[in-house]
């Protein structure tokens, strides 16, 4: 590492490249949800083509998740670094198994959830039914 920078460029990578897909998955989410409030003033908005493009988003997040994995391998730094940059990425995970495969979102009472888990009744989330349609 360079001593004159707090920085160096493999941590820069470990946090960014996370920090990147983190906010393509999130601005995917707030799109759709912008699309579902188009709809209730135009409720044929994007019938045909919403599910069309978040197909395409779906693979192009499951291809930027799995590329992280040799990234990190690739840019180990220090553990600090390498741990924030995982807590983002299983973040990013987290929000993509949400929008496109299962709902997560039940009440705040986290055992809900687990609930759901345990008796496997977790709901299709509303843009993977959309991907389907």
């Amino acid at each position: 590492m360079n001593k004159d920078r707090l920085v160096d460029d493999k941590m820069m990578v470990l946090i960014l490249y996370p920090l990147f897909i983190l906010s393509f998955v999130l601005i995917q989410g707030s799109g759709y949800w912008l699309i579902l409030l188009k709809r209730m003033s135009t409720p044929r908005f994007m019938v045909g083509y919403a599910g069309k493009i978040y197909k395409i988003f779906k693979i192009i997040d499951a291809v930027l998740l799995c590329a992280w994995i040799p990234i990190i391998l690739l840019n180990y730094s220090n553990i600090i670094v390498t741990a924030f940059s995982i807590f983002i990425w299983l973040f990013c995970v987290i929000e993509w198994i949400n929008y496109y495969l299962v709902r997560l979102s039940y009440s705040l009472n986290p055992m809900v959830l687990i609930e759901h888990m345990i008796n496997k009744t977790l709901k299709k989330s509303r843009i993977a039914r959309e991907i389907e349609k």
